[in-house]
């Protein structure tokens, strides 16, 4: 009986792998030109569109963690596949700005119930098995495969657009649809009686006690504010890579290229995690997202652009089993992990949302390369400033003495 429960619990590794292949949104690539397409879109209004799906995203987060550690981690992922199925029907039929405002608000709200559930369920799902220190290195590889899987798609997407540009949101529809089925037969974790006794007791107002008592809102602001960034980054990419002359035809190619390398660090999470400390990994990403900005201002040749935005791309999600696995670790003990980690989501939502909006407009009234330049002076001085209070705090050893 134990031999079997084991067994179905393993498959939930695949079954997230597959969920990771095919929750990926193969129309990243051209996203921001298709929005362009339609009517009185303009760049600022790009921005405006990710601005108010990520300031639904905001309101959302932290009450779909809480429903979610209260209702259960799978039937909030089952929510969210569904909310995915319908955004990407609205995105295949957008004619209109308030069509793809509303399709993105949907997405970001999919997004939102399964940030941190997602994290949470796996997470559950490898104690229940005595392997989640291997969470970073587990959940790596899930990810890399999630990620290299997709590029294929990816690159043709650039192609499929010459047919039409609805074909790459139609194929994503069948995939989410194939998620879908997927979710619905993921196998639930046990938990102890305790754990669902103290969930059912313990109010929101406690949750967020917890959190600071664990010192997590100082190394979540950080990370959110990195991430943050690089998604306003990129979402500017397709339209500058116009801009300097690369075809679009290219971008696909380009965007898997930055999948690509992403999918190769995952691969490595556990090692590259065993050789960092927490003020290391942050201020390699500071290091790395400050220099690729500052390029991003300096040199406006097209291959320093695509190299530039291939790299931060890799970097963004290379990254983020690792980040995710430092999060873990400071709020192990913790039963409202789905709650805790959509403080993450939260943040990077409403400062995403923010940056992206002032850096269409400053692209709208000034260039590319001076709003880049602002962007990059902008970004280093906040990320130091908070960096250096989490040093001080690691020094102290509030984060715990395995982080």
């Amino acid at each position: 009986m134990v031999a079997e429960l084991e067994r179905r619990l393993r498959s939930n590794i695949w079954k997230y792998t597959v969920m990771g292949v095919v929750n990926k949104r193969i129309f990243a690539a051209i996203i921001s030109v298709y929005y362009l397409t339609i009517p009185d879109v303009t760049v600022q209004t790009v921005g405006l569109i990710l601005l108010v799906g990520n300031v639904v995203s905001f309101f959302l987060e932290i009450p779909s963690g809480y429903i979610s550690d209260k209702l259960g981690h799978k039937q909030t992922l089952v929510m969210s596949s569904i909310l995915m199925v319908c955004s990407t029907i609205l995105f295949l039929f957008a004619n209109s700005v308030t069509l793809l405002m509303l399709a993105s608000t949907i997405m970001c709200a999919s997004w939102a119930f399964k940030s941190g559930t997602g994290s949470a369920f796996m997470h559950e799902t490898l104690r229940a098995l005595n392997i989640e220190h291997e969470y970073s290195r587990i959940m790596g590889k899930v990810s890399a495969i999630g990620f290299s899987v997709p590029i294929i798609l990816t690159v043709l997407v650039p192609f499929l657009v010459s047919i039409s540009y609805k074909v790459p949101f139609l194929i994503a529809l069948i995939m989410d649809v194939i998620g879908l089925f997927v979710v619905f037969s993921l196998v639930v974790p046990p938990v102890t009686p305790e754990h669902v006794k103290e969930v059912g007791i313990t109010n929101f107002k406690q949750v967020m006690k917890e959190a600071y008592r664990l010192n997590f809102f100082s190394v979540v602001l950080l990370s959110a504010f990195i991430g943050a960034t690089a998604t306003s980054f990129s979402m500017f990419r397709d339209p500058y890579q116009e801009f300097v002359g690369i075809s679009v035809i290219w971008f696909g190619v380009l965007f898997g290229l930055g999948r690509g390398l992403a999918s190769l660090m995952l691969a490595y999470s556990g090692r590259i995690k065993n050789v960092l400390t927490l003020p290391s990994f942050y201020l390699w990403q500071i290091f790395l997202f400050g220099v690729l900005y500052l390029i991003a201002w300096s040199i406006d040749s097209w291959l320093v652009v695509a190299v530039v935005f291939v790299l931060a791309n890799a970097i963004q999600w290379g990254f983020s089993k690792i980040d995710e696995g430092y999060q873990l670790q400071i709020i192990s003990g913790s039963k409202f992990k789905a709650t805790l980690l959509s403080v993450y989501s939260q943040l990077k939502s409403l400062i995403s949302g923010a940056i992206s909006f002032v850096l269409g407009t400053l692209i709208l009234h000034f260039s590319y390369q001076k709003s880049f330049l602002i962007l990059g002076i902008f970004f280093i001085i906040v990320s130091f400033s908070m960096y250096w209070y989490i040093i001080k705090k690691h020094e102290a050893g509030d984060y715990g003495r395995d982080v």
